[in-house]
């Protein structure tokens, strides 16, 4: 309330309401102000027609329009009883009892479980803190009231509003914390305003109040230039409290009635940031130490890296679906029954994000998620990887579709570039794959590849969507070991495959590596050229082989001994040939 609000200042008469308050815990302080009028109002100062015209807001009837602009002047809720109305026995009190209640607004609600309730003769007359009683409430002809200022504890408040669908300007402030001190300013406030409109032919107060004593937090002046990152002298710090309304005690500082948002030191700091200004803090390098081991690249990011490079993209769904599969896990309160499970796999939700993106015309979907995923049994790390349509946009990729084996190879590339351990494929049958293949790593199951079913992806594109998920929880990069480079030369050698099948080059990727095990001087290989033309069943994949040794500079008979191997081992497997043998 500003400082020149006028304010009733003459000494007022006491009544007593005879209210009997069983929630002092509750509502440990609160006041009644009764007040009576001569007549009706006809017409109300600038300022209060201004509250109403401004804001949009309806006229009800004189004593609840001034309840209502008081709230908004003052921040604190008044609510006004009919004083003819209230003969009888009037409590406040805490009580589980199923009834019927109508508002002051004409709104009937059932009142369930336990509610904070002033009652007369055993009912219902107010939910405390929320909205009053039509049984009670004030109208035109009104004349005589009590009226009802207290401070209610905004954890007994919060969420009764909501619980009974009711739009309450009270419930939203005792919900926030308002002043527990100030019924009496906002009382006297009342009846200045009501002096203003019509002359008062009497008034009286009571006042029941538990609750005086304020806050206090400790107070540090190191403590708050830690918090801010700046040196502001302790006497300023202070200067700044006290003209806020905070008050100095010894080491303590004490809070002012109407900040119930105030209680750790953080608090305070933020105040004296607030009126020195944010951007008058002077900036300071953010000084971190350096965590080695978080340096280090994780199986997982890695992955990430790579899909990225390849112009994946990263997605990230909800965990929760409607999954039939068993070893799901059920959510006891689902936001609805599309999640009311824990999903067990990636891939159904990526099938959902493959119709979302078909749904608006893209034609190359490559997608991929990492994600925990949850079963009975408990928890897995797994990637899950889609692919749908053209490989991309320019004139290379435009006319490729992303099939089966640019899904495999981007697999197999993947794991073999970050683990350099063996990846083998192993047809099986599974739900919801047209045709699939399990895949594992050093003769451990980690996951599947393969084809979705039309039925499972839920797709009216009739374009085939590819996926691959495997688990990565115990998956770790190798240890990265270091050694000189040879000084020696190295010598490189091409080979030119003829493969009548595509299906053929997984075992001649065999056969040339169980060689290069074998060999000491054979360091790298790798497809250099590949060429394919179904319609005249032709496919040729070019090998680069390299050979170095560490101790001395190879001769060309050591490394024809090695391709001769190669070769031999390679025309030994029906359906390759090489170009000029």
């Amino acid at each position: 309330m500003k400082s020149n609000t006028k304010v009733y200042s003459g000494n007022l008469k006491k009544f007593n309401p005879k209210l009997k308050n069983e929630s002092e815990e509750i509502c440990p302080n609160i006041s009644f102000l009764e007040i009576e009028i001569t007549g009706k109002v006809k017409k109300y100062k600038d300022y209060l027609e201004n509250y109403f015209k401004d804001l949009g807001i309806n006229k009800n009837n004189f004593f609840t329009d001034i309840s209502n602009y008081l709230a908004y002047e003052t921040g604190q809720p008044t609510h006004c009883f009919d004083a003819t109305k209230m003969d009888g026995t009037f409590k406040l009190e805490k009580r589980k009892k199923n009834e019927k209640f109508k508002t002051l607004l004409d709104d009937e609600i059932e009142l369930k479980g336990q509610n904070l309730v002033f009652t007369l003769d055993n009912k219902t007359i107010s939910l405390a803190g929320v909205m009053g009683g039509k049984s009670t409430s004030c109208s035109n002809s009104t004349t005589k009231v009590w009226v009802e200022c207290a401070y209610f504890k905004p954890e007994e408040i919060l969420g009764k509003a909501r619980k009974y669908n009711l739009n309450s300007e009270a419930a939203y402030k005792f919900e926030r914390g308002v002043d527990f001190m100030c019924q009496e300013m906002v009382l006297r406030r009342f009846i200045a305003i009501v002096g203003e409109h019509t002359e008062i032919k009497s008034m009286a107060i009571n006042q029941n109040l538990k609750k005086k004593v304020r806050h206090k937090l400790n107070f540090s002046s190191k403590k708050i230039n830690e918090i801010i990152g700046d040196e502001v002298k302790e006497h300023r710090q202070v200067k700044i409290l006290k003209a806020l309304g905070f008050e100095k005690e010894k080491n303590s500082i004490v809070i002012p009635s109407h900040r119930s948002d105030i209680d750790q030191a953080n608090d305070l700091a933020e105040e004296i940031t607030r009126v020195i200004g944010f951007n008058n803090i002077a900036p300071k390098p953010l000084m971190l130490p350096v965590n080695v081991k978080s340096m280090e690249h994780s199986f997982e990011k890695s992955c990430r890296d790579f899909l990225v490079n390849l112009g994946f993209f990263e997605v990230i769904n909800f965990p929760f679906n409607d999954t039939e599969n068993e070893e799901a896990n059920i959510i006891d309160n689902p936001l609805d029954k599309q999640r009311s499970k824990i999903r067990v796999c990636i891939t159904k939700s990526l099938a959902a994000n493959v119709v979302y993106n078909q749904n608006r015309q893209k034609d190359s979907i490559k997608l991929f998620e990492i994600s925990d995923v949850y079963t009975k049994t408990g928890r897995e790390r797994s990637i899950g990887v889609i692919v749908n349509g053209r490989e991309g946009k320019n004139y290379n990729e435009f006319s490729s579709k992303l099939d089966y084996s640019y899904l495999k190879g981007t697999l197999i590339t993947m794991l073999s570039e970050l683990l350099a351990t063996k990846i083998d494929f192993i047809a099986e049958t599974r739900e919801n794959y047209d045709f699939v293949e399990a895949v594992s790593l050093n003769g451990k199951k980690i996951g599947a590849l393969g084809k979705l079913s039309n039925n499972f992806v839920n797709s009216k594109s009739k374009s085939s969507v590819y996926s691959f998920e495997i688990d990565i929880t115990n998956i770790e990069l190798p240890t990265v070991t270091s050694k000189p480079v040879s000084e020696y030369p190295a010598i490189y050698r091409d080979l030119s495959f003829s493969i009548d099948a595509l299906e053929l080059i997984d075992d001649l990727n065999k056969k040339i590596e169980k060689v290069c095990s074998e060999s000491m001087i054979l360091k790298e290989l790798f497809i250099f050229d590949f060429f394919e033309n179904k319609k005249m069943n032709i496919l040729k994949v070019g090998y680069r082989f390299k050979f170095q040794s560490d101790k001395k500079s190879l001769t060309d008979k050591e490394v024809d001994k090695v391709m001769d191997k190669i070769i031999k081992i390679s025309m030994s497997t029906d359906g390759i040939k090489i170009e000029g043998l």
